[in-house]
């Protein structure tokens, strides 16, 4: 698979593609060891996941955004926040949930309907470096909870997962409460576009550059879609969508012995003298300039 894939991602997904034990609900899954097998490829998950590394590291990308994950950093991504495993460290292990909304919800109360503003909202970060003793505090809940979703429950066992991960949830974001700046989590229903333009383009950049053909695929006026984006973003969708080619466009000319030709049409160019024009226009170079000096 090319690197650059986006694959939409279910809890099951995840559980398949790296050979963990079913679980008994797939709208719900705790990890206390991390598999050495991962996914090649970036992930849109339609599920949360939050937890920290006990041992050894992880470097993960979310929505652009790399860190690498060590035993005092707290990582979270939501659903449709793009996310992408880089490297995992050998013998690397940690405390990790996943579940959709749609787990939780089936509960009176949660975090979802208690608060508007939660390290779980868009907006918030996506890693938080905690001090030792927050980071003590928040591995000692996950793992009692663990210890207990490890004991046979019988046909009770998904109710008292559900009630367990909204004690965990709560139990987060009350010791992350010093660490977000509950001034910045908002996400408007423009920046909501954008997200999902973003998403779009990711996935596409290499084979479509209309503005149109994202318009029709998020159901949005083309123009409109084009104001949102310049005023959330700063640049117009053509600005963005050019950035990620060229990144693209670079990543292949050091990395692998195609032509550049073959770049040109990989990139779905009409011909490489296109190909090389845009180049030269985007970085002063052309793309066989640039390969000697990568």
């Amino acid at each position: 698979m090319k690197e650059k894939e986006i694959k939409d991602c279910s809890i099951i997904d995840i559980v398949d593609f790296r050979s963990l034990n079913q679980s008994k609900t797939n709208q719900f899954y705790f990890l206390s060891e991390i598999p050495s097998i991962f996914e090649p490829y970036s992930i849109n998950p339609n599920y949360y996941s939050f937890g920290l590394i006990t041992e050894g590291s992880l470097t993960i990308e979310i929505d652009s955004n790399v860190c690498d994950l060590t035993k005092n950093t707290l990582m979270v991504y939501r659903p449709k926040e793009i996310f992408r495993l880089v490297d995992i460290a050998p013998k690397t292990k940690g405390v990790f949930v996943l579940f959709t909304k749609e787990f939780v919800n089936k509960l009176a109360e949660n975090i979802f309907t208690l608060k508007n503003k939660s390290f779980l909202s868009y907006g918030a970060k996506f890693f938080f470096n905690l001090n030792n003793t927050d980071r003590d505090s928040l591995l000692s809940v996950f793992n009692t909870i663990f210890f207990l979703l490890n004991k046979p429950m019988g046909p009770q066992w998904e109710s008292m997962a559900r009630n367990l991960t909204s004690a965990l949830i709560f139990q987060t974001e009350f010791i992350l409460k010093k660490y977000i700046d509950l001034e910045k989590i908002h996400i408007s229903k423009d920046e909501m576009i954008f997200r999902l333009f973003k998403n779009e383009v990711m996935r596409n950049f290499t084979k479509e550059r209309s503005l149109k053909f994202y318009a029709e695929k998020l159901n949005i006026n083309h123009n409109q879609l084009g104001v949102i984006i310049k005023r959330v973003s700063g640049k117009s969708p053509k600005k963005i969508i050019n950035a990620l080619l060229i990144n693209e466009a670079k990543r292949l000319l050091k990395t692998t012995n195609d032509t550049v030709g073959i770049i040109a049409y990989t990139l779905n160019y009409a011909d490489i003298y296109t190909f090389s024009k845009f180049f030269k226009k985007e970085t002063g170079l052309s793309p066989t300039t640039f390969r000697t000096m990568a």
